[in-house]
């Protein structure tokens, strides 16, 4: 699939994603809104209840003739004549309760004029109560005066959550498993995205890699099947070389092939001896001796660790040492200055392996480890190889419980150290 067609597609599915996480959170709102219309409603009507309920006993013959008693002691009946404090009090539990108001409340009758308090349960809510949007006026039950019956609910926004709370959990639930869905199909379009271009990547670096040594020991064999050949013993010898040396650089290729489907599937087996570090380095510097002068290679070694005697695969670790320095020659195109140091720190032996290379910049050194994984040149056949010599070498390294890290700079090379144990744990 082309890489736009992908960012389409996640585009539109992060839209799509951003859409319902957006619709469903406009109908949680609508539904709280929903919630608290029938929290007031319910509230209004038990208050209305109430002060009805104290118009009727208002009415009553019996409490007349009990308030006409109270005048002719008082030049002026109080509201809590009418409105009588622990008559409220209960009413106040009892209506509220009967409309399922379970929330605690603050209640007061005051008079709004002058902000006074006459009765009610607000110690220290008295502020609130005054901006209330619970306001009912008792002018029908006393007059005149501009009192107010008031109430104030500070557990109204968990008291309608509550009710919500399944609901809101189921969809929180929801939402979560969707954006998680979402981003891990995400990643893993991305991922496949990216180990196709290596795949991709990888074949078209294998078919150049195998064609030239084809190519080459074929035109030599053409070259030894020619009939003056048959007298020319040093042509002959020439040729037959070619060939010898690209099949063994056939072999190599099919080494690492060989290498990775190990590393894959987990079939890497380890012969863990006693490894001498210093030998193995030189091992691999006699290796590239005829290279080396070749293309006049300055190779520097600081071999300073006292102890350098580990338990390890001495092919494995040598294979190690070998791509490290491999790849600092590859590198390091004009010039080429190599340095191989060893020293002790604890529990272990540190080996670094630097050059005066091209360098690796700085969002590349972490990928440089994965399978496959070749920085970008511009030309994937600018330099040899699969990708699969550093993603060796970390997995060896880990597997003798070591590790390995890269400290580099554009144009001023790089340094691999490598840390490896005395004892794998």
């Amino acid at each position: 699939m082309k890489k736009k067609a992908i960012i389409l597609i996640i585009v539109l599915a992060a839209a799509s994603l951003v859409g319902i996480v957006l619709t469903q959170l406009y109908w949680v709102k609508k539904a709280y809104e929903l919630k608290e219309e029938q929290f007031d409603n319910s509230v209004r009507i038990a208050v209305k209840t109430i002060i009805n309920q104290f118009l009727e006993q208002k009415n009553d013959s019996v409490f007349k003739q009990n308030l006409a008693i109270l005048k002719c002691r008082k030049t002026k009946l109080d509201v809590t004549d009418i409105v009588i404090p622990e008559q409220l009090d209960s009413l106040m539990h009892d209506e509220l309760g009967s409309m399922a108001i379970d929330s605690n409340y603050y209640y007061a009758l005051y008079k709004r004029q002058s902000n006074k308090f006459v009765t009610g349960r607000y110690e220290g809510f008295e502020k609130q109560l005054a901006e209330s949007r619970f306001q009912f006026s008792v002018a029908g039950l006393y007059r005149p005066g501009d009192y107010y019956l008031a109430i104030y609910f500070p557990g109204k926004v968990h008291h309608l959550m509550h009710q919500m709370e399944l609901w809101l959990v189921l969809s929180i639930v929801f939402v979560i498993i969707l954006i998680a869905t979402f981003v891990s199909v995400i990643f893993t379009i991305v991922r496949q995205t990216k180990l196709s271009e290596l795949k991709n990547d990888f074949i078209n670096n294998l078919t150049h890699e195998f064609k030239t040594p084809i190519a080459t020991s074929s035109l030599a064999a053409e070259m030894l099947l020619r009939s003056e050949m048959e007298h020319n013993p040093g042509k002959i010898k020439k040729y037959a070389t070619v060939i010898l040396d690209e099949n063994h650089r056939l072999q190599k290729q099919l080494d690492q092939m060989l290498q990775l489907a190990a590393l894959k599937i987990g079939r890497l087996k380890y012969r863990l001896l006693k490894v001498d570090v210093h030998k193995l380095i030189n091992n691999v510097i006699a290796s590239f001796d005829l290279r080396i002068k070749e293309n006049k290679i300055s190779l520097e070694t600081h071999l300073i660790a006292k102890n350098h005697n580990i338990v390890g695969d001495k092919e494995h670790l040598q294979n190690v040492f070998f791509n490290l320095v491999d790849n600092a020659i590859k590198y390091s195109p004009v010039n080429p200055v190599i340095k191989i140091s060893t020293w002790n720190v604890d529990n272990g032996i540190m080996i670094r392996v630097e050059d005066n290379g091209i360098g690796i910049k700085k969002e590349y050194q972490k990928e440089i480890f994965k399978n496959l994984y070749r920085v970008p040149t511009g030309n994937i056949h600018e330099t040899r190889g699969f990708g699969l010599g550093l993603y060796y070498v970390k997995t060896v390294v880990d597997q003798h419980s070591g590790h390995i890290h890269v400290v580099s700079q554009v144009g001023t090379g790089s340094k691999f150290n490598l840390f490896l144990p005395f004892k794998i744990q």
